[in-house]
């Protein structure tokens, strides 16, 4: 995403450590059954990271299967996060890795803000969540 305006547009909206990591590849509304609107989907791809950028014993080596995490509603439309992360191989070693990243909630695919407001205005167990 290179226009500023876009850019600046995708900070207010995205979770922050989301734009600090990942770049936008993609943005797709998903018509699905359960929702009157139409789903967002926005794709992101992991960034190299620049300490590993430069440095021979590490490549990246693609990505691993995406995630998908829910995200704010925008005007009521569900948001889905559709994540995918880098997979780093340590040619010293041989083994692969991915960094580590905290985009969501522990035990949840909700983004942490996401999490944070639906449990504040819901209660720790909630009988009825929306856009779950």
């Amino acid at each position: 995403m290179e226009d500023k305006g876009l850019l600046m547009l995708a900070r207010m909206v995205l979770p922050k450590e989301v734009l600090d990591h990942f770049i936008i590849t993609d943005i797709e509304y998903v018509d699905t059954k359960a929702y009157d609107e139409p789903e967002m989907h926005i794709h992101l791809d992991e960034k190299i990271h620049p300490d590993l950028q430069g440095d021979s014993h590490f490549e990246s080596k693609g990505f691993i299967s995406p995630v998908e995490v829910t995200d704010f509603p925008i005007r009521d439309h569900k948001v889905v996060l559709v994540l995918r992360r880098r997979r780093w191989l340590d040619t010293r070693t041989g083994k692969s890795f991915i960094l580590p990243l905290k985009v969501t909630a522990d035990g949840t695919r909700y983004s942490k803000e996401f999490a944070a407001f639906l449990k504040q205005t819901y209660g720790e167990i909630p009988s009825d969540l929306p856009y779950a």
